[in-house]
């Protein structure tokens, strides 16, 4: 499909919505509850793993202080190593750290507390589809970092992976403010993620990103990261941080690409990323040779995170 024929498809917007003001979306978001591990996660996630003194061995010991931590490092390991199916199993938090690495622990380490205060944050949303909502965003996330590895950036600071995380926390504010908004969204048919902004825009005034972006800047979580998620749908706008979002929306696309749409559920075509400005930003001065063995590692990448997805929740 090339990258005309959706726009020439796409439902119009009939502009007979009358969008919310500034004024009451800022009010709304600003009376959401603040969450506590949003202030401090990018003061304390880098400090457990990023010691040269650390031990597999400590680090397990900090995990089983966490029941929830433990049991998603658990369930991940054997989800990856032996399978749903499999009767091998492995019970113990030390061998399951050396199995799946350190870098996968950190991961693990910045999604659970966020997902928790979040899903708290959110427990009075009938029928969030939660589910579906943190698959995406742990896939994004995951996806983020290795896209920023294949383009050789990397943020010492966790905020790549965070900013994967939280790309799409705009859509939970936003079913936490303006529930019978959310629920009208929910209901429509989207042909694509633009078509799903287009009608965001209508309905509600702002998109799902400004909404996230607003509500992280309003708890002072870093420029990088609140940037990223403001325009992860449209890098060529982010003036200080492009890269980081650029692999975010490819990230967002290769996770939906793998069936795991998130919320709206707009359908993804195979390839799809290839076609997007955060692809040409990072990579679009690629000659063939370099793009074709980026691609083949990019394909590895997408079967292993398959796999650890099918993990974490």
């Amino acid at each position: 499909m090339k990258k005309g024929d959706s726009e020439n498809n796409r439902p119009k917007v009939d502009g007979s919505e009358k969008p919310l003001s500034d004024f009451l979306l800022i009010e709304r978001i600003n009376q959401c509850p603040k969450l506590a591990s949003l202030k401090i996660i990018n003061e304390t996630l880098s400090e457990l793993l990023d010691s040269e003194d650390s031990f597999v061995s400590q680090i397990a010991e900090v995990i089983r202080l966490d029941p929830s931590l433990t049991t998603r490092v658990l369930d991940l390991v054997n989800s990856i190593f032996f399978g749903s199916q499999s009767s091998q199993k492995i019970s113990g938090v030390e061998e399951a750290s050396i199995f799946l690495g350190l870098n996968r622990i950190k991961e693990l380490l910045a999604a659970t507390p966020v997902i928790e205060e979040i899903t708290d944050l959110g427990k009075n949303v009938s029928s969030f589809p939660w589910i579906n909502f943190w698959k995406h965003s742990i896939g994004t996330a995951i996806l983020t970092r290795e896209i920023l590895s294949l383009a050789e950036i990397k943020y010492e600071d966790e905020s790549d992976y965070v900013a994967g995380l939280l790309h799409n926390l705009g859509k939970l504010i936003l079913a936490i403010t303006f529930p019978e908004l959310f629920q009208k969204l929910c209901k429509e048919k989207f042909i694509d993620s633009t078509h799903a902004i287009a009608m965001e825009k209508q309905i509600v005034g702002w998109d799902h990103a400004k909404i996230g972006a607003y509500y992280l800047w309003n708890h002072h979580i870093s420029d990088e990261v609140v940037e990223a998620v403001h325009w992860h749908n449209n890098p060529k706008e982010s003036k200080e941080h492009p890269s980081l979002s650029s692999a975010i929306q490819i990230a967002d696309l290769l996770t939906c690409q793998l069936g795991v749409p998130g919320i709206e559920n707009c359908p993804v075509s195979k390839n799809t990323y290839l076609l997007s400005d955060g692809w040409n930003i990072l990579f679009g001065e690629k000659e063939e040779e370099d793009m074709n063995v980026l691609k083949e590692n990019l394909e590895y990448t997408l079967e292993r995170v398959s796999r650890t997805l099918h993990g974490i929740i």
